[in-house]
């Protein structure tokens, strides 16, 4: 038998080898169900992923927006298709943020490492936006 295993009795007969009743093993045992869990922790969806990915989306349609509508002015001015793809590609980098995703992950980051200073371990760091909304 292993560690958590749960047993309800077990006795020896007659010299011969001890019998038990096992009612949970492997991953229903507690320290199964943990081990579990650090293996395969559950998939996450947070609010908060999904709303910044709307902002992102938001400011792109605002990005395609401005362009087109400064693409006759463009075109009417004698612009080359150099300089048209290079604005496009300018406004696009202006309205979406493209640093976005490395700013929230410095952010958790730091927020572990804050906690590490205080005896608390992280093991998924997603998680971490979780304990902040508690």
């Amino acid at each position: 038998m292993y560690a958590g295993t749960k047993v309800i009795q077990a006795r020896e007969v007659a010299g011969q080898a001890a019998y038990a009743l096992v009612t949970r093993t492997g991953f229903t045992t507690t320290k199964g169900a943990l081990v579990r869990d650090v293996l395969y922790p559950k998939a996450t969806k947070f609010k908060f992923y999904r709303d910044a990915l709307i902002f992102v989306g938001l400011m792109a349609l605002v990005a395609l927006g401005g362009f087109a509508l400064a693409l006759p002015k463009l075109i009417k001015m004698g612009t080359t298709t150099e300089k048209l793809i290079d604005k496009s590609l300018d406004l696009l980098t202006v309205t979406v943020p493209p640093a976005l995703p490395a700013t929230m992950t410095a952010g958790v980051a730091f927020a572990i490492h804050r906690l590490k200073k205080c005896q608390i371990f992280c093991i998924s760091p997603p998680r971490v936006n979780v304990s902040g909304m508690i």
